[in-house]
C-alpha cells in the first residue's frame, strides 16, 4: 500500500471519517444517482441523502460509512465502475473503497496472502489446483518441493487457509 493510502487508512481509523477527494466526489455522486434513481420507495431513496451530503462536502462519517462501503462494493463488484468511468475511475473508486473498514480488511488479507506467496520464490512447483467451495468461493492449493500453501478466495478477499513447510 502506498504511503498516501496508508496515511488515509490510518486517518480514517482514528477519526471514523473517510475523506472523499475531489476527483472521487463526482464518481461517487454519479453512482449514488444511479442507485437512488432505481429505487421506487421514496423512504429508501431518502436513506441515501446523508451519504450524498457527506460526499458533496468531502467527508463521510458515522452510519454513512456503511452505505458508502455497500455502494462501492456494488459498483466495483458488478463491473459498473469500469464500464461507466473507465479504468482510471475504477482505480479511484477502489482506492476509496480501501479506506473503508471492509476495504482495508480485504487489502490487509491480500497483502498477507502475497507475503505467504513470496516465500515460494525459487521453489519447484509440484501441484497447482483450484477447488470450488461454493458460489464465488474457491480454494487454491499450491505445492512445491519444500512447502504447501492453501489460499481461499471469496467475497471477503483472499485468505491464507494453511501453510505447511517441509523440514
Amino acid at each position: 500500500m502506498s504511503p498516501d493510502a496508508l496515511a488515509a487508512v490510518a486517518s480514517t481509523m482514528a477519526s471514523g471519517a473517510i475523506p472523499i477527494a475531489a476527483d472521487e466526489r463526482e464518481l461517487v455522486l454519479e453512482e449514488l444517482a444511479a442507485v437512488t434513481g432505481s429505487l421506487h420507495d421514496p423512504a429508501a431513496r431518502q436513506g441515501y441523502a446523508g451519504l450524498a451530503l457527506g460526499v458533496a462536502e468531502g467527508e463521510v462519517a458515522g452510519e454513512e460509512v456503511a452505505r458508502l462501503e455497500s455502494l462501492l462494493e456494488l459498483t466495483l463488484g458488478t463491473g459498473r465502475a469500469r464500464r461507466f468511468h473507465g479504468p482510471e475511475g475504477e482505480r479511484r473508486l477502489l482506492r476509496l473503497y480501501q479506506q473503508t473498514p471492509r476495504g482495508a480488511a480485504i487489502r490487509e488479507r491480500t497483502d498477507e496472502a502475497n507475503r505467504a506467496l513470496s516465500g515460494l520464490a525459487g521453489q519447484a512447483l509440484q501441484k497447482l489446483s483450484f477447488t470450488a467451495l461454493g458460489p464465488g468461493v474457491y480454494r487454491l492449493e499450491i505445492a512445491t518441493d519444500r512447502c504447501q500453501v492453501t489460499l481461499e478466495t471469496g467475497r471477503l478477499g483472499v485468505t491464507v487457509d494453511s501453510l505447511g513447510v517441509e523440514l
